[in-house]
């Protein structure tokens, strides 16, 4: 989970809270809970770093913070093994590490990371792709043609409906998301239960309302989720389900519902970002458009397929190394996305000795938190020019394989474990929806919207990363079959 607040956040959040302090009483020390979080915006960090420096210290209620940029701390921040990601947003549940418990947390950090590897491999291999295609495919087309003929819909809501359907089906059964009353209370729950603000996170004693519900929302997905693996164990059901195959390699429930979860927020959001960010950009660049449907057509071309059958069908034929190396466009089109979009700030803490950040003379102390932009890379003239331009040939130059340029699926010793299985979900439902719809965008700006000619996620909200300032709505209109 990353977090980014705006440098206005960051004055407007400090005035409300020391007038908060003033009505209630409050130490302001205990009311600005974590506020850390807002001084780790790009504005502010970009901001503050002196020429030719690539460090910034400062001190916030006695945390020391290192804010990072440029290439040689770029690398620094995402290879060093003593930066560890999960202790710096520990900081949000205000648990802090000690240091005589750096190895022990270092070792069962790196321990979780292959155990989640390992089950993901038991879902996401050579031997279950076909299947899985298949699957997907039949599950996109079939929420698509719920959908109006033609009509404007929020592509976060709709895309983010499919997502979740697809990713859940994944890793479940076909039963768990059969019914729609009980799997839409299991999607509200999950995401009830990751509903967070800045304010939530600086004032929780102010949201208990709010916190409740979260508590509740939890509590009902480990009950769901618990209820439906120990009747799945004595079911008589088809033992092809994926839910089955964890079972049957000796996973127990409580490890099966912390993949679930997992799996599902490592998934859900960044696809559903990706996936509607992608048509809103292909959009205001149709060329992209006709470009995706010429390669879709020529991957199918190559395919030995019923020309009477629908387009999913057809697709679920496909071979998955088509999928991952015949469809160079659309890979484009996703790293630029993922460019523009992509920009959150990191998190780590330095739980072992002093590291010296080289190309400058910096250093992150024992026990400190770095912070990190991965606007820093993404959007630096240097590395990409026009860096606000929606460009997707800047990566025929292999701009994705220059030293930590790139940052859309992670780098060093964190890049994102379920990389193949997030692009083959991109790919689907992008190829699915242009190939079945015409479609334009429509923008509505805000009063006090964003100045950029090109729409912006908001990432104040970086999980949703809605467009900043504005409501952007596609406008749609079913072709059918196109092939």
């Amino acid at each position: 989970m990353a977090i980014l607040f705006s440098a206005n956040a960051f004055l407007t959040t400090s005035l409300v809270l020391v007038v908060l302090a003033f009505f209630t009483k409050r130490k302001i020390k205990e009311i600005y809970i974590d506020v850390l979080a807002i001084a780790c915006s790009y504005d502010f960090l970009s901001s503050s770093f002196k020429a030719g420096e690539n460090t910034f210290h400062f001190s916030l209620f006695g945390n020391p913070v290192v804010g990072l940029r440029g290439q040689e701390a770029r690398k620094t921040f995402f290879n060093e093994r003593s930066f560890s990601p999960s202790e710096g947003y520990k900081m949000f549940s205000k648990a802090v590490p000690m240091p005589e418990l750096a190895k022990t947390l270092l070792s069962a950090e790196e321990e979780h990371g292959a155990h989640f590897r390992k089950q993901l491999d038991i879902l996401v291999n050579k031997n279950r792709f076909a299947e899985i295609i298949a699957t997907m495919l039949g599950d996109i087309q079939r929420a698509m043609a719920t959908w109006n003929d033609e009509g404007t819909m929020d592509p976060f809501d709709k895309i983010n409906d499919i997502t979740f359907l697809v990713t859940a089906r994944m890793i479940t059964s076909s039963d768990f998301v059969s019914h729609p009353v009980d799997f839409s209370r299991f999607q509200e729950n999950f995401f009830t239960q990751l509903n967070n603000t800045p304010t939530m996170i600086f004032l929780p004693w102010f949201y208990r309302a709010a916190q409740r519900e979260k508590e509740i929302a939890i509590t009902s997905l480990f009950t769901k989720l618990t209820a439906y693996l120990e009747t799945r164990k004595i079911s008589d059901a088809s033992a092809a389900e994926p839910i089955d195959v964890l079972l049957a390699h000796g996973l127990n429930t409580q490890e099966i519902i912390q993949f679930i979860i997992g799996f599902l927020f490592g998934s859900v959001y960044n696809t559903t970002k990706a996936i509607s960010w992608i048509l809103i950009y292909i959009s205001l660049h149709p060329h992209w458009i006709s470009s995706i449907r010429s390669e879709v057509e020529s991957v199918l071309s190559e395919v030995p397929i019923d020309a009477s059958e629908p387009l999913h069908s057809k697709l679920s034929q496909v071979p998955i190394e088509a999928w991952e190396d015949s469809m160079p466009i659309l890979d484009l089109v996703i790293s630029e996305t993922l460019r523009l979009t992509m920009n959150q700030t990191v998190l780590r803490r330095n739980v072992g000795e002093d590291v010296q950040i080289p190309g400058g003379t910096g250093s992150v102390p024992s026990g400190a938190f770095a912070v990190y932009s991965h606007a820093d890379a993404h959007l630096q003239p240097e590395i990409y020019p026009e860096p606000w331009s929606f460009k997707p040939e800047c990566f025929k130059q292999g701009k994705s394989r220059v030293l930590n340029d790139f940052l859309g699926w992670g780098a060093g010793r964190h890049r994102c474990v379920g990389v193949r299985i997030a692009k083959l979900i991109i790919k689907a439902i992008v190829c699915l929806f242009v190939m079945t719809f015409d479609y334009d965008i429509r923008r509505t700006k805000r009063r006090f919207g964003s100045t950029m000619s090109i729409p912006v996620p908001d990432h104040n909200k970086v999980n949703e990363a809605r467009p900043k300032g504005e409501v952007i709505a596609l406008r749609y209109k079913r072709i059918g079959q196109t092939i």
